[in-house]
């Protein structure tokens, strides 16, 4: 019995090592299109929870690009395959893939198009691009490929024809709902209807955003570009249009609608608009017990945005009252140039004078929609902003 129980455990030890072999043989055997769908599923949670960060989606993506140049050739005779080649390239991925494809004249299967205008959107050649895709029918595409062509021939195509570009965006989120591509497509959409002027449309793409992208990873760059098209757009001196928003902001989930807010504060910062400040200070309601970081960020917005008006007294000792600790880099850099700001004003005319001397008033300027021309604080926040952002968005 004993010598039975020694022999299969010894076996088992044998046998292990080989079971590991094979089933590592069998992962690296994968199809393309088995490891472009996992990389879709990852991307795709991104856009719903964002659970994924871009750090990590960009380390994916150089991983899958070694195991798609180091398959057999004789995979990409499938059709499904090189549309996962097509997809993954589409998604941002290396396009090294492609060339080798066309340069090697493998049996591109009826997919030539395809994959031609998805190198040359890859290469920046946006005209080859669009003249290769706009030759591809959308409709008569596998949905999983479908609704990336749709979205790259809207983004191709917005700078001549905005209607188009509209409409292949919608067609983009009906082919893949749930996915990255509609996260993608609705994000761009809304902001394409503010600046088309058609902003009953803009709100509610917008708030459909909110609704199901509000945890995405791109959800802080809408709301950057969000907030620009509101304030921008005159949103600050029209009631009715600002209670659409106010609705609309009111009706997310606690951490969407403070950093939607955060947003609009930074904004009106930017075109030196105190009111939309208070208004998204107001709105946000920051308990400063519990979101001490959010709260500071919102107290040094409005204490930035006072320092253009006759209260620069106020925002100035606001300034002194913020605990820098509990500031990003970017706030931080905003701070220090509020402080810059504060010191010129400091020593120069009174307020009255200065304003007096302006060919516009700045609340003028911030009413009408349009950036204050020459104001300290702006220029100083969006250099300070603009360094800041080179540095958090550097290579790791």
């Amino acid at each position: 019995m004993r010598g039975r129980l020694l022999r299969s455990v010894a076996l088992t030890a044998i046998l292990l090592p080989l079971m590991g072999f094979s089933a590592q043989a069998m992962a690296a055997q994968r199809q393309p299109y088995e490891l472009v769908r996992e990389l879709q599923n990852v991307q795709n949670s991104s856009a719903t929870d964002g659970q994924t960060s871009r750090i990590e989606q960009r380390k994916r993506m150089a991983e899958l690009a070694e195991a798609l140049n180091s398959v057999d050739t004789a995979v990409w005779s499938q059709e499904r395959n090189l549309r996962a080649a097509v997809i993954y390239v589409l998604s941002g991925g290396d396009p090294t893939i492609l060339r080798r494809l066309i340069e090697t004249k493998v049996d591109l299967a009826g997919l030539d198009r395809l994959v031609r205008g998805a190198l040359a959107y890859s290469d920046r050649a946006d005209k080859e691009a669009l003249e290769l895709l706009s030759g591809v029918d959308v409709e008569g595409l596998d949905r999983t490929i479908g609704g990336h062509v749709a979205l790259v021939r809207a983004v191709l195509t917005v700078s001549e024809d905005q209607s188009k570009a509209f409409a292949l965006f919608d067609r983009a989120r009906v082919i893949a709902p749930g996915t990255i591509v509609e996260e993608s497509a609705l994000r761009r959409q809304a902001i394409l209807a503010a600046r088309m002027n058609e902003l009953a449309i803009f709100e509610v793409l917008s708030s459909q955003y909110f609704r199901r992208f509000g945890n995405s990873i791109f959800a802080r760059t809408f709301e950057r570009q969000f907030a620009a098209e509101v304030v921008g757009r005159g949103y600050p001196v029209n009631e009715q249009r600002l209670s659409v928003v106010e609705e609309m902001l009111r009706d997310l989930p606690d951490e969407v609608r403070t950093h939607t807010c955060l947003a609009l504060a930074e904004e009106g910062i930017v075109r030196a608009n105190v009111e939309i400040v208070r208004f998204a200070a107001r709105l946000a309601a920051i308990d400063a017990q519990t979101h001490p970081m959010f709260a500071t960020r919102m107290r040094l917005f409005e204490a930035s945005a006072l320092l253009v008006t006759d209260q620069h007294d106020e925002g100035a000792r606001a300034l002194w009252s913020i605990d820098r600790s509990k500031l990003g880099v970017r706030e931080e850099a905003l701070l220090n140039a509020a402080f810059a700001v504060a010191r010129a004003i400091a020593k120069s005319p009174t307020v009255a004078q200065a304003q007096a001397a302006q060919p516009q008033p700045a609340s003028d300027a911030a009413d009408n929609g349009q950036p204050v021309e020459e104001l300290p604080i702006v220029g100083n926040a969006e250099a300070a902003m603009a360094r800041a952002d080179e540095l958090l968005n550097g290579a790791p």
